[in-house]
């Protein structure tokens, strides 16, 4: 995991030195919006953690003639609350958690010149700089019912992750990106669940354990700063004499 981490890094290093030698045609960006998020392993289920998420950002082209189509490289510097909710009424499990992470994605992109469509694939490293988990359990056990072993036990405070997304022009210099994100390795592994039977009941408890793994989906407006604008010229009309 350290091997991979250095690796990342010195790619977020190669990004920055290449931006800095070719600051005349890089394209720097705000953005902001929300994201729907779940996490798989919890024993819940559905995007049902709502958070915000923004950030800074550059995108410099392969092809400097062409800045505004084709391949282009990102860089971006965010910050994201995700986690899971489970408040379903009547379900005795009022389980939440809420994750602050400071997110750094690295990624590819490709401009459809005719449409402004722009896909992108890349990897993302996310540092957890706080976090809030509770379980909402009931006092008695619910036969069948399942439950943690433990309550205490932490999230790891290092996240990869993969991330695709969508972008395409709204108006002039403002954007609508949408992106799916999900954890390469887990946030929190091994993580012990049994059915509420007791411990000494050889013949009805049950336990197991979960990886769990972050997924979440973004909808952010992106403002690009110093992007040029085409400038389309109408055709002129020959005059009849």
């Amino acid at each position: 995991m350290k091997s991979l981490k250095h690796i990342f890094l010195f790619f977020v290093l190669s990004v920055l030195m290449s931006l800095n030698v070719n600051a005349q045609f890089f394209k720097g960006f705000v953005s902001g919006g929300f994201s729907a998020s779940q996490i798989d392993g919890d024993e819940v289920y559905g995007f049902k953690k709502v958070g915000f998420t923004g950030g800074i950002g550059a995108m410099m082209p392969f092809n400097a003639d062409r800045p505004n189509e084709g391949l282009q490289f990102s860089l971006e510097i965010n910050y994201s609350n995700r986690g899971a909710k489970e408040n379903h009424w009547g379900d005795p499990f009022k389980y939440e958690a809420s994750l602050d992470y400071i997110d750094i994605p690295v990624m590819v992109h490709w401009i459809d010149k005719r449409g402004g469509v722009t896909l992108g694939i890349g990897a993302q490293y996310g540092r957890l700089v706080h976090s809030y988990e509770a379980w909402g359990l009931t006092d008695t056990l619910i036969h069948g019912m399942e439950r943690p072993l433990t309550t205490n036990a932490r999230f790891d405070k290092n996240d990869w992750s993969f991330v695709g997304d969508l972008r395409f022009t709204m108006w002039q210099k403002f954007k609508i990106d949408v992106r799916y994100q999900y954890s390469l390795v887990p946030i929190r592994k091994d993580f012990e669940f049994f059915n509420s039977y007791n411990l000494n009941d050889n013949v009805n408890f049950r336990k197991w354990t979960r990886d769990f793994k972050s997924s979440w989906v973004t909808v952010k407006l992106i403002y690009m700063i110093n992007e040029e604008q085409e400038v389309k010229s109408t055709p002129k009309r020959k005059t009849a004499f």
